[in-house]
């Protein structure tokens, strides 16, 4: 049997001796940064998102819509959704964006204490992003707008993504800003018969 207590304690080191290697250690720390999930979407050619969590389902666009007499212009009809009446709503009254055809897919929504199915022109992408990168509504944005923007979010295009952009002449960038709406603050606004 060989003794390994001397050779433990010739590789022994002191407290201060570990906390001084450490603290010179400048290796990069991964930590957990916050996030919040985003449903991204087009809207009269506008790009806008709704918070993960307020998004119940994604919806096919070609399911029918059934007109109901007496609805205000923002509500193009109802679906049958399994056995349950869902409203569908149109943001672009409220938002004062130019009507179109009624194409396009539908986003459950719960928010404001009602859920409804949110007409949207195209659906582009469901993704994580850090909290951090959420910047405050500037000043800038239009009158109409501002009481249903709760954040921007700008994302970072690639340097791949922006020399094919310009190659293939996009007119709006994809890493434009994308404004991310506040879906109780719209549907208390479609509450209050605004829109």
């Amino acid at each position: 049997m060989t003794d390994t207590a001397p050779q433990r304690d010739a590789q022994a080191i002191s407290l201060e001796e570990a906390l001084a290697r450490q603290s010179n250690d400048e290796s990069i720390i991964d930590v957990d940064e916050p996030c919040q999930q985003l449903v991204l979407f087009r809207l009269a050619g506008q790009r806008f998102a709704f918070p993960g969590s307020a998004v119940n389902e994604i919806l096919n666009g070609d399911q029918p819509v059934y007109f109901v007499p007496g609805l205000p212009a923002s509500m193009e009809g109802v679906i049958h959704l399994r056995g349950n009446i869902e409203s569908v709503m149109t943001l672009r009254s409220l938002l004062e964006l130019p009507p179109a055809e009624q194409t396009g897919m539908l986003l459950l929504v719960t928010a404001a204490g009602i859920r409804s199915a949110v007409r949207i022109d195209h659906l582009d992408d469901v993704c994580d992003i850090p909290i951090s990168t959420l910047k405050p509504a500037p000043d800038t944005l239009s009158s109409q707008l501002t009481p249903y923007v709760s954040g921007l979010w700008q994302p970072e295009a690639t340097p791949e993504e922006s020399e094919r952009e310009a190659a293939e002449g996009y007119s709006e960038k994809r890493s434009a800003a994308i404004v991310l709406l506040d879906p109780d603050a719209l549907f208390s606004a479609y509450q209050q018969g605004l829109g």
